[in-house]
């Protein structure tokens, strides 16, 4: 998944605090065995398990990560035997819990000169995404920030005040619509639409809010080629009939995961529209779950992607 990762200084006047800062003494806390934080009513611990400073494709100085969580709720795991059905289910120690590991690769050059953005591409798994992230390293920088005593000179006032990044992870929408669906195949459109929340009945006072959805499944008889005219045949029916977004799902070739934009009705050119990029690549060999060291295959496939 292609991400930017937002080093938003705190307060927001204050300057950048540019993210390779803060490397060495994350390396360090990773080194003592204190990157972790217990999350959950200690149900579940998010660890920064490894971490090695890398050059991208391009030279440009990175840095990959090993993200690892467990959950005392995650199922155990289980295994059969191929050729005779026998199905063994491992047991569990008592401070065991179970586990999911996520790679990541961030680079460590703004995107822009004393900026505070960064490209980030890390490894999609399911039930460990970008808010676990997000927090954990929040957290994490602002220990630092303290333990620093990082501070700035506010104009007008006595004393300098304590500075941190607030760290915020989103979508990097980098690709057209247009470009990706070309030789893809149209899969689904959602057309959404948000009413007023009065109903005509008193409980309605009791509703947040209201969303009105109209679901098209696609055929496969669609001609390829076809799907961006398709698709802009069914936003103007759309506003016609005051929906106001639509997300379509497409899927490329060879790909098996299919992409997901959503598209304002009242845009002149739906193929315009930018979705959050996201790629595949092969291992020799799938990782477990979770994982003790950093996959070295994996971080190499993922640094090509960090532009």
């Amino acid at each position: 998944m292609f991400f930017d990762l937002a080093m938003a200084p705190h307060p927001s006047d204050a300057p950048a605090l540019p993210l390779a800062d803060f490397i060495p003494y994350l390396k360090k806390r990773q080194a003592n065995d204190l990157c972790f934080q217990v999350i959950d009513n200690e149900r579940r611990v998010i660890r920064l398990s490894a971490l090695r400073e890398i050059k991208l494709s391009n030279g440009a100085p990175a840095v990959a990560l090993l993200f690892c969580l467990g959950d005392r709720d995650k199922a155990d795991p289980g295994f059969t035997n191929f050729k005779t059905g026998k199905v063994r289910i491992p047991k569990r120690a008592d401070d065991e819990a179970g586990g999911l590991s996520v790679h990541a690769v961030i680079s460590l050059k703004p995107t822009k000169n004393g900026g505070h953005l960064y490209r980030m591409v890390y490894e999609d798994v399911s039930g460990f995404g970008r808010s676990l992230i997000q927090v954990f390293l929040r957290a994490e920088f602002k220990t630092i920030s303290d333990d620093q005593e990082l501070t700035f000179k506010r104009e007008g006032a006595k004393e300098p005040l304590k500075t941190r990044p607030m760290v915020e992870l989103s979508g990097h929408a980098s690709d057209r619509l247009k470009d990706s669906i070309k030789e893809g195949r149209l899969l689904h459109v959602e057309l959404i639409n948000y009413r007023e929340r009065n109903l005509g009945f008193d409980e309605s006072r009791f509703i947040s809010s209201v969303r009105r959805d109209l679901s098209l499944s696609i055929k496969k008889e669609l001609p390829q080629g076809d799907a961006l005219r398709f698709i802009e045949r069914v936003k103007e029916f759309a506003r016609k009939n005051d929906y106001e977004a639509m997300r379509v799902r497409w899927k490329e070739p060879q790909a098996s995961k299919a992409h997901s934009a959503k598209v304002d009705t009242a845009r002149a050119d739906a193929g315009e529209a930018l979705f959050v990029k996201s790629a595949e690549v092969t291992l020799r060999r799938a990782l477990p779950d979770i994982s003790d060291t950093m996959s070295d295959e994996l971080i190499s496939k993922i640094k090509d992607f960090v532009r």
